[in-house]
């Protein structure tokens, strides 16, 4: 059982587009560095960017008998100094005294004097510290003794920002811990006041307010493995703590140092006489601790509240109430003092036969040991679970008259040290992987006889530890569930697959040269079902309908019986043919019609925007509909039955509806100069469709480099800024083992526009010369273009196929790659382990011999919003919703609404330069967003640039897969799409049956977008 105590915050959360495997914690040496690190000092010069040097060292130095040693995880810093490993090498003990407050006025550094304010929102009569991002301040303390201390901290976010605040912390120029390095302070959240209904009568989830208050919290581990805090081992006399603001603004007040909170034990529970009942429906929460925790709708006749007409929220939505550290405090008033015991309705249904487990808090503090990581057992429908101790006794709390709160905390201190088991075995596996490749090379003969375990001569050992280490995890699983045997833990059936992989391995060590894909790189690897398995323990799932406080005598509420509960099932489908809502069936002709392509919860935000914002103001009524496919509007347009407006549409749809007249030329508005103005000049061109623009962008796709810091610091590399210092930094990787990763290679059906353009524009090559006819595609610089992104997986050896890069890049293996968006929010979200281990920068690029300028080219298209044409009046309205929509202030207000209401992982990619400045983006990563936008460039979409697009495609595979020669194909290509293009032209009357041209078609170009903006 000890080896399942302690707990992870995963920053994963369930979403559209997410992946749910966990993929590879990584190893990420060469097979001549290893990790190991210097403590974790910090020169107090650099302390405030918070990097801890780490020192090179051999990884696998052969011995005098050739064989190679291997490094185990006390050379990974994220393991050897997190705190476990740090904690038990502790000497002094526990603080027991009175608590320390250093008033910040009084400790901070002269130097630092510049921060102190007086405004301190009622906090002080003294100063405070103001402070946000990237500034760095040092205060002095003076100990009493030694001892392991709480460290607190009193701080205020001020500010508008969604994001937690986050801070690094130092003790006399080093890290206490690893965890230090990224602290999270949370700030409180309230719903409004009043139910938030939409237009049809539903229920919807109300944007909740961040309660600008002052808040204290201890040092502690952002990744809740423990959720409690962090002590720290202090000496007696005068110390420096250093505190550097990585996210947010925030005043900061006191500093407390403190005794351990000790949580009594449990020694049973009294009998709660009475008949007093006290029900809190689940979605009645009166502070949570991330907006994105809310309410939800379901029809189930076990919950309450229930209506087969409307919809109405009625249970904590299980989806963001599911990631250790989350809380929800529910408030409640009892009438009569006494005894009460706690029961609760909920559903507890993603892990497989294994519990979630609970921190329950009254009025901030635990009861005792009974209510501290409490086990919720797995229910696939909404059970009524009386809390009881491990001997079935009713768990009772007694509660005074008057108000009082109730906190739910997720857990997972009892997963804990599981959870850094996996991590040590999954590093140790990717170790073994590079030295694999050390000493058998990348290319495998199968003629060739190597015994490996003449160079690694403890092989089998290693692997056949793993199979234990991970055999005796699986067992200890045991007692949460009831059984002795391991494998009717289902939750853990992952870490059995990947015993048996190992055992597999272990039984024919040498056979590994040309299994070694199987331990951490291939889509199915040992590290990936272990990860697997990371991912079912950090996904904590909980909806929760109702909360009683209930006396011995008192009758809880039943469900409906069968005969009730088959009316109201009956009343819900005799309903759900009338009024269904956002459906094109149910609105309103003389409303403005928009059909949008995205979820449900998109819209529901939209058409609450709308009715509060844009018709309160223009009087103009707009009826959104849930447009499914997009797809749908060209059947719409061929029967005539075309909305006003469509939205989320991608972005090349626009050119195939506007070249057959169904779009509004939108230049012919007055303020249309404005309104695009709002936009990079590369996204405009696929708008372009002779001297008329006809999509307005609402998203991008951006392109951004991302590697891995503690790779390249490990192998002395940096970031490279060009091309040219990418390929220098390949034989670096290539010879341990890792490589890089360009977009082209995640795109196995077709390599599209974004994959094969950005090198032949960085070399100022182009795909069309003026007009459509003057195929430029084997022009000198165009050509030297796609030769450079063929010779990158050719002549340099890039992976050609990489269906995941993001899998790649937290096992390390491609620990430098550009991509998109898509990859961002995954790494972002969904890679918790390895927060502080990556960045991300602008793409390399091309230099400019001219201007010495680097050229960073790259596509961006992603959704666009068009308007159909009808009659001037319902145009005018229309364009008016665009403005609207598209303006800087209304797309900030949506991206935030979006990410407040549903989790960081519903990020909203913006278009609208000045309303992604406004967004919840980390702030360094937005400054290189941004600066990146400025180099967005898009293929033109003309007639026949479909066959352009294949055609490319074709060549690139030709080339690249098939060894042909850049020239025939690029020849080819020209070829094909001359023929193509003139075929259309013909088809449109640009030219007529004998190819003689009627009227020239004019490229879209950045050239042609500034000629129509400056018209």
């Amino acid at each position: 059982m000890a080896l399942l105590r302690g707990s992870s915050k995963s920053n994963i959360k369930k979403t559209s587009g997410l992946l749910t495997a966990f993929v590879v914690l990584t190893s990420f040496m060469g097979q001549t560095y290893a990790l190991s690190v210097n403590a974790t000092e910090v020169e107090a010069s650099d302390a405030a960017s918070m990097v801890s040097d780490a020192e090179d060292a051999e990884l696998g130095s052969e011995s005098e008998g050739g064989e190679a040693s291997s490094d185990t995880d006390e050379d990974i810093e994220r393991l050897s100094t997190n705190y476990t490993t740090i904690s038990k090498g502790y000497t002094s003990s526990e603080y027991e005294g009175e608590d320390i407050v250093y008033r910040m006025e009084d400790v901070l550094g002269t130097e630092y004097s510049s921060y102190l304010t007086t405004d301190s929102h009622d906090y002080t009569d003294g100063s405070v510290a103001d402070v946000s991002h990237s500034d760095y301040i040092e205060v002095t303390v003076d100990v009493p003794e030694d001892a392991l201390y709480e460290i607190g901290f009193d701080y205020l976010s001020y500010d508008e920002s969604i994001l937690p605040l986050e801070i690094a912390f130092t003790a006399d120029g080093s890290y206490p811990f690893y965890e230090a390095r990224s602290i999270i302070l949370e700030t409180t959240w309230v719903s409004e006041d009043t139910t938030s209904i939409d237009r049809y009568g539903n229920e919807i989830v109300a944007l909740p307010q961040k309660l600008v208050r002052w808040e204290h919290k201890e040092l502690g581990d952002s990744s809740y493995r423990y959720s409690s805090p962090l002590l720290v081992e202090l000496t007696k006399g005068e110390h420096t703590f250093g505190i550097s603001v990585k996210e947010g603004t925030m005043l900061l007040g006191d500093i407390t140092l403190k005794a351990p909170v000790r949580i009594p034990e449990y020694t049973g529970s009294k009998a709660a006489e009475g008949e007093g009942l006290i029900t809190i429906e689940g979605e009645d929460f009166t502070y949570r601790n991330d907006s994105s925790i809310h309410s939800s709708y379901e029809f189930d006749t076990s919950i309450s509240p229930i209506s087969a007409k409307q919809k109405v929220l009625n249970l904590v939505d299980e989806d963001s109430f599911n990631t250790a550290g989350q809380t929800i405090t529910y408030s409640f008033n009892v009438d009569k003092a006494g005894y009460y015991n706690l029961a609760m309705n909920y559903r507890q249904s993603e892990k497989n036969d294994f519990p979630v487990f609970l921190d329950i808090r009254i009025d901030d503090e635990i009861p005792n040991t009974a209510f501290q990581s409490y086990w919720l057992t797995k229910s696939t429908k909404f059970t009524t679970k009386a809390f009881t101790d491990s001997d079935g006794n009713a768990l009772s709390v007694y509660l005074e008259e008057g108000e009082h709160t109730i906190s739910l905390t997720i857990s997972a201190d009892n997963i804990r040290y599981a959870l850094e088991e996996v991590d040590r075995i999954m590093s140790q596996i990717s170790d073994l992987s590079l030295e694999v490749t050390k000493v058998a090379g990348t290319n495998k003969d199968k003629y060739r006889d190597l015994k490996l375990t003449r160079y690694i001569p403890d092989l089998q050992t290693r692997l056949q530890g793993w199979v234990d280490d991970l055999n005796a995890i699986a067992s200890e699983a045991t007692v949460y569930v009831g059984t002795d045997d391991p494998e009717d833990v289902a939750a853990f059936s992952y870490l059995l697959i990947a015993a048996d992989q190992l055992q597999s391995l272990a039984d024919e060590p040498d056979e590994l040269v040309y299994r070694v894909d199987e331990l951490s790189t291939s889509v199915n690897s040992i590290n990936t079902q272990i990860a697997n398995f990371v991912d079912i323990m950090n996904d904590n799932d909980i909806a929760i309908d109702r909360i009683y406080l209930y006396q011995n005598d008192a009758k809880l509420p039943s469900d409906l019986n069968f005969f009730e509960g088959l009316l109201m099932s009956a009343e819900r489908f005799f309903y759900s043919f009338f009024g269904q809502s956002y459906s094109a069936s149910n609105t309103d002709e003389s409303h403005i019609q928009v059909w949008v392509n995205r979820p449900r919860q998109y819209v529901e935000i939209m058409q609450k925007m709308i009715d509060e914002e844009f018709t309160a103001s223009t009087g103009i009524e707009v009826d959104l509909s849930i447009m499914t496919d997009a797809q749908k509007l060209i059947l719409s347009n061929a029967s005539g039955d075309t909305p006003d407006i469509a939205t989320g549409i991608n972005y090349s749809i626009p050119f195939d509806l506007a070249i057959r007249g169904a779009l509004v030329d939108l230049t012919q508005f007055d303020n249309y100069k404005e309104v695009f103005g709002r936009y990079s000049d590369g996204l405009l061109v696929p708008s372009v469709v002779g001297d008329g623009l006809y999509s307005l962008p609402e998203t991008m796709n951006f392109y951004v480099m991302f590697y891995r810091t503690d790779v390249l610091e490990k192998l002395g590399l940096s970031a490279p800024d060009t091309i040219d210092d990418l390929i220098a930094m390949l034989p670096d990787l290539q010879m341990r083992g890792l490589n890089v990763y360009y977009p082209t290679a995640a795109m196995l059906a077709m390599r599209n526009f974004h994959g094969t353009t950005p090198l032949i524009f960085q070399n100022d090559g182009s795909l069309y010369g003026d007009t459509a006819l003057d195929i430029e595609l084997d022009s000198e610089t165009s050509v030297e273009g796609f030769t450079q992104l063929t010779e990158l997986f050719t002549l340099y050896d890039l992976p050609v196929d990489v269906p995941n890069f993001y899998q790649h890049f937290r096992n390390g293996d491609l620990p430098i790659g550009i991509a998109d968006f898509n990859s961002y929010n995954l790494i972002l979200n969904a890679a918790p382990e390895i927060a502080n281990s990556w960045e991300i920068a602008l793409v390399p690029g091309i230099t400019d011999d001219s201007t010495g300028e680097v050229v960073r080219y790259m596509s961006g298209g992603a959704e666009s919003t068009v308007m159909f044409a009808s009659d001037e009046e319902r145009e005018q309205k229309a364009w008016e919703f665009m403005d609207w929509w598209s303006s800087a202030q209304v797309q900030a207000e949506f991206g935030q609404r979006l990410q407040i209401l549903y989790g960081d992982e519903y990020i909203w990619p913006t278009a609208n330069l000045e309303a992604f400045t406004l967004l919840p983006y980390p702030t360094d990563d937005k400054d290189v967003i941004l600066e990146q936008a400025q180099y967005i460039l898009e293929a033109p979409r003309l007639l026949g640039s479909y066959m352009m697009e294949r055609e490319l495609s074709n060549a690139f595979n030709d080339v690249v897969v098939n060894g042909e020669s850049v020239r025939s194909e690029i020849d080819e290509t020209v070829k094909s799409v001359d023929r193509e293009t003139r075929r259309k032209l013909e088809e449109f009357g640009y030219i007529d049956a004998d190819g003689n041209v009627l009227e020239e078609y004019i490229t879209p170009s950045i050239s042609k977008v500034r000629e129509i903006m400056e018209r």
